[in-house]
């Protein structure tokens, strides 16, 4: 009788579209996500710096953090470890071990088992509480024992090669990959992550972002008293990341929940327009990224935020703001 991790990563494999969208570039593209949003996880945790992809060969493809390793050394059910049952089970809750909030860089985001299952090779080494832990996966399968060394390292590196019998030979778009940590960096500043030898570091957030896409703009009218806003704080357990620049007739937004897009808008920028529009300001670009433990969204593409309170925390916090950077205009 086959085991219910194994059922799964055949359900996976027949039907690879209905997790990752389609065979070809972008579901690789949504493979090497699932992994980064496992570092951003980790970065978040407070437990990691870097993030780091890597590819060679145009085949295998490396993704890497300086966090705490994944937990091979934490029992789950059975003999299996937690970090096992993460490449070989699909888990009823947004993540095994229930941290929260949990980051996604896809609408559809399932879990290390989709890449574990696709993959004719995943090759785990994980540097966590004094040792290094290394375990092969192939096709949803554990297919060698665990094997463990001494180590001072740490950090999680994870390479993959996709299964050419479920996933098209074409490469994933690199450039959008590239795009999307160079966002990545702007809605998480601190973290420092890397494609090939290219590092993408963002300390000011945000509003370097929205100075970055205005630069393409052709019209961008500034004001000297009230040009640029940046807000970064913790409110009702809510982290609220937002940024406006310039003075214009219509702003260009884009927003982000758990890092992930949210192209369709909703409550988070609902909330920050209410409050641009009592300061009486029309800003050329406004950006906003919130994280919260439980977001509802409007539609399963989760392109829509909404989560009813987030709208009158976000106005709240972003007023507060500007009252104390210009109190003549509010």
């Amino acid at each position: 009788m086959s085991s219910p991790s194994s059922d799964i990563a055949e359900m996976i494999r027949l039907r690879p579209g209905m997790y990752i969208g389609d065979t070809g570039p972008r579901g690789l593209e949504h493979l090497i996500h699932e992994l980064v949003a496992n570092g951003l996880d980790q970065y978040l945790a407070g437990k990691a710096t870097r993030i780091g992809v890597t590819y060679r060969d145009g085949h295998s493809i490396c993704v890497s953090d300086n966090g705490e390793g994944l937990p091979f050394d934490v029992p789950a059910s059975g003999s299996r470890t937690l970090a096992e049952t993460y490449f070989t089970e699909l888990h009823a809750t947004p993540t095994a071990d229930g941290h929260s909030p949990h980051v996604h860089l896809n609408a559809g985001g399932v879990g290390l088992i989709v890449v574990s299952a696709l993959s004719s090779v995943v090759e785990v080494v994980s540097h966590r509480a004094g040792f290094c832990w290394q375990q092969r996966f192939e096709k949803g399968y554990a297919t060698a024992p665990l094997r463990q060394t001494k180590s001072t390292g740490r950090g999680t590196s994870i390479t993959f090669v996709p299964d050419a019998e479920v996933m098209s030979s074409q490469p994933p778009r690199w450039s959008v990959v590239r795009r999307r940590l160079f966002d990545a960096a702007h809605l998480f500043p601190g973290l420092i992550l890397g494609l090939q030898e290219e590092v993408f570091h963002a300390p000011g957030g945000l509003l370097e972002l929205a100075e970055f896409d205005s630069s393409e703009m052709d019209e961008v009218f500034t004001s000297p008293d009230q040009a640029v806003f940046k807000l970064n704080v913790e409110l009702d357990d809510i982290q609220i990341n937002a940024a406006a620049f310039g003075t214009a007739k219509a702003c260009r937004w884009r927003s982000w929940c758990n890092g992930m897009s949210t192209v369709q808008h909703g409550t988070h920028v609902a909330g920050f327009k209410d409050a641009l529009k009592s300061a009486g300001w029309t800003p050329a670009a406004a950006m906003i990224h919130v994280l919260l433990k439980r977001p509802e969204f409007s539609a399963p593409t989760k392109s829509s935020l909404s989560t009813k309170h987030v709208r009158s925390v976000v106005r709240r916090a972003v007023l507060d703001q500007l009252k104390q950077e210009y109190p003549a205009k509010n």
